[in-house]
Formats: structure tokens, sequence, C-alpha cells
């Protein structure tokens, strides 16, 4: 007997590994019906979204292919640090628009807290569950890394089993990706995954002043 009817998770899936997988999984164990919200589904070949959310959805749909999964793209208000009290309403409608209500029950990572982005009033009612991502502690961005220096022994222990076949795809769209074309250029022959993460920072650091002056225009 599932205790909830309705489960919510929202996120980039950028690609989906086994961090998500423990989210999604819980939402299934406890959920009658799960509702995958498809985060900065308007934005691709770029640094923190290099993937378009067709392919993400591709991606996630290999791994849960079934009934009680549903995945529901999901448009940024201006881009994905603009998370205001208005980001909260949006979820909400986009949500009732997809399902015909708001969901019993919000699941996230615990680095990640989701209900932050409501107010007590719009969640009344709601829980959340938060679920220990310390068991697989892997980043999209490090998985990226990965990617890019064709590590794929490594990138393999943290995706699920049903992508890794997928690997030389993956990379092949991700070496379409200027940027990412940039940060392997920079990189020079010191090919690791810590200056990936060195020279990513460097980038991601830019992106993020970008992103909050276009906030700020808005």
């Amino acid at each position: 007997m599932k205790k909830y009817e309705l489960g919510m998770l929202c996120g980039r899936f950028g690609h989906i590994h086994k961090g998500h997988q423990l989210i999604i999984d819980k939402s299934i164990e406890l959920c009658k019906k799960t509702l995958i919200l498809l985060g900065s589904s308007q934005e691709s070949h770029t640094l923190r979204n290099p993937f378009t959310a067709e392919f993400r959805k591709k991606l996630i749909k290999k791994v849960y292919d079934r009934p009680d999964v549903k995945i529901q793209e999901l448009e940024d208000m201006t881009n994905e640090l603009d998370v205001t009290d208005k980001w909260g309403q949006y979820v909400i409608d986009k949500t009732i628009e997809s399902e015909g209500r708001f969901a019993d029950v919000i699941i996230s990572g615990n680095d990640e807290i989701r209900t932050k982005w409501f107010s007590k009033e719009q969640i009344q009612g709601v829980e959340e569950i938060l679920v220990d991502r310390k068991i697989c502690e892997i980043s999209a961005t490090e998985l990226r890394g990965y990617i890019l220096i064709n590590d794929k022994e490594n990138w393999k222990k943290y995706v699920p089993n049903q992508i890794i076949e997928d690997f030389e795809e993956i990379r092949e769209k991700l070496l379409e990706v200027p940027v990412y074309k940039k940060i392997l250029e920079e990189m020079g022959n010191d090919i690791t995954i810590k200056n990936f993460l060195d020279v990513y920072s460097k980038y991601e650091k830019e992106d993020k002043k970008i992103k909050m002056k276009n906030i700020k225009k808005n």
C-alpha cells in the first residue's frame, strides 16, 4: 500500500546518475505516481545544461520506462538561479497543469531542500522527504568531467547500468558544446578530473555572474 498518491521531484537531470536514482526510487516506493519536473528544459549547449531536454528525458526513460513515472519539461522563469517565491508558485501551477492537483509529497536530496521555494501557505499539508545523497557522492559536473576526459571506467561507477552503453553518444553530444571544447583545450596535456574541475570552476563563476545580472534586469 503506497502512502501517497502523487510525489513530485524537480531537477535538471543533466544527465541522470545514481544520486538521482536514490530520489526517484524513494518516490516510487512511497507514491502511486511520480512526477519528474525536468528543469531548465529550454536550455541546452551551455556550461550548466549541455544536453537538450529531449536527450535528458531519453536517458531517464531508459531507466524508468514505467506508467507510474511521468516526466514533464519545466522551463526556467529567467534562469536556474531565479528561485524567488514566484518560482514556487510557478512550480505549483505547472504541477497542477500536468496532474490536475499539486503533489502530496516533495522528494529531494538532502543537499537541495525544495520546500525553501515555497511559503508555508503554498504547501500547507504537503510533506517533504529528504534522501541522503551522501550514499552516492557524485555531482553532474564531475560526471561531465569524466565524460570530457574520456574516463568511462570512473564515469560508469556512478550511473545506472541502463545508460552505460550510451557513453559514446553522451560524449559526442558534450563535445558539440563550444564551452566544453574550450575547457578541453585549456586543460592542455593535464587530462585529469582535478584539472577539469579547476578549469570548469572559472567558467562557472563567470556563468553565475551573468545569470545573476539577468535576474536583476527582470
